[in-house]
């Protein structure tokens, strides 16, 4: 899709905003907190449901208000023809609720919906992935696989679904309920979590085995070729990194069963793929703890380089890139590695910045860039570095 106009309704700072996207480059620039970030928070709303800042959709609506709507309208170019897609949120004391429209239609559905606008996310909390938390990392898998395969986003739903369920069943919230009614509950949710994690599992997997030649040698290209690189899912039920077992979901099924008395005592799911891993090698080393800061950086920059080419490589056209703020981050060598590598692998970008000269790109019909004031985005402001 060829993001062609977005317009925003009193989502998060913005009141109101409309802004035309560059046919390739949108370059967002100002002072931190005025909402550069927001905008594309706004976009991978649309491709996704979802927001990378909150689990919380409430947040999104701006204070004091009670709904909140995000529209872009573009062209899609597989079919030939202009679409238009919108996500509403209502909010009220307990919840908040959304509500999905392509083309004037609302689609119920979630995935449905998803893979309309695909999008790859880049942001400076990326920068410190490897050396954070398995649940960064698994986060930062995850949204990869959101822009490669639509089913993920609703195995990830249904999966923390069914692991907040058995994880009340376990404390015991569900009062009143015999032993043998705990253990069918239990029966039922290690069910659906055994057929939606092991999904889940294998697209990790594969996504990795797909992504480790390009990531290599998009890593060799930016920092040199004098350093190895390597690439491997680890999940523990496996023991060590590698593929998945041949049987993934019987595996887990297993694994649920035998941890359940445990998990009784502990009070949680002390197995599967919401403990998994992945782990990223420099020269045989652990690279969380090994990598210096410039090679950190080198290295996750050279997974979404190969992320974007695997995503152009399956659907014949790149997916939006968002990058967020990531220019102030890099040493200006690593910023012209990085632009060198978009203008030839990105299809439409849209980057933010706090000031223009941190990207470089000259203005034109290709590149627009367009400031923003405290929720407002100002119109015209096309001047470039």
């Amino acid at each position: 899709m060829l993001l062609q106009h977005l317009s925003l309704r009193e989502f998060r700072n913005f009141e109101a905003g409309d802004l035309d996207f560059g046919a390739r480059f949108t370059v967002l620039y100002g002072p931190n907190g005025v909402g550069k970030t927001n905008v594309l928070e706004a976009l991978y709303l649309i491709a996704t449901l979802r927001s990378f800042r909150s689990a919380d959709l409430g947040p999104l609506v701006r204070h004091g208000a009670s709904e909140a709507r995000v529209e872009v309208t573009g062209h899609d170019r597989q079919l030939g023809l202009g679409t238009r897609l919108a996500v509403h949120l209502t909010r009220n004391a307990r919840q908040t609720r959304r509500l999905a429209v392509a083309d004037g239609k609302t689609v119920r559905s979630g995935p449905d919906f998803y893979g309309r606008l695909r999008a790859i996310l880049f942001t400076p909390e990326d920068l410190g992935v490897l050396r954070g938390s398995p649940t960064g990392r698994r986060q930062f898998l995850d949204r990869a696989l959101f822009a490669r395969d639509r089913a993920h986003i609703a195995d990830i739903a249904d999966y923390d679904k069914l692991l907040r369920s058995r994880n009340r069943v376990l404390r015991g919230e569900d009062a009143g309920i015999s032993r043998s009614q705990q253990d069918g509950l239990l029966d039922a949710y290690d069910a659906g979590l055994a057929a939606a994690g092991a999904r889940i599992w294998v697209r990790r997997e594969r996504l990795l085995a797909d992504l480790r030649g390009a990531f290599a040698e998009a890593f060799a290209q930016i920092h040199g070729r004098h350093l190895g690189v390597a690439l491997e899912y680890v999940s523990k039920l496996a023991g060590e990194p590698g593929a998945a077992p041949a049987d993934p979901q019987t595996c887990l099924a297993d694994a649920l069963r035998g941890a359940r008395r445990h998990d009784l005592v502990r009070g949680t799911t002390t197995v599967g793929p919401h403990r998994d891993d992945f782990d990223v090698r420099l020269d045989g080393q652990d690279a969380g703890a090994f990598a210096s800061q410039g090679q950190a950086r080198a290295l996750i920059l050279a997974f979404k380089i190969a992320e974007l080419q695997d995503a152009r490589a399956r659907a014949g056209e790149a997916p939006v890139l968002l990058l967020d703020d990531v220019s102030s981050e890099l040493d200006p060598q690593r910023s012209a590695q990085l632009f060198e590598a978009l203008l030839r692998e990105a299809g439409q970008c849209v980057l933010t910045t706090t000031a223009p000269h941190f990207i470089g790109l000259p203005a034109g019909g290709d590149c627009r860039y367009i400031e923003v004031d405290k929720g407002h985005i100002k119109l015209g402001g096309d001047s470039g570095p």
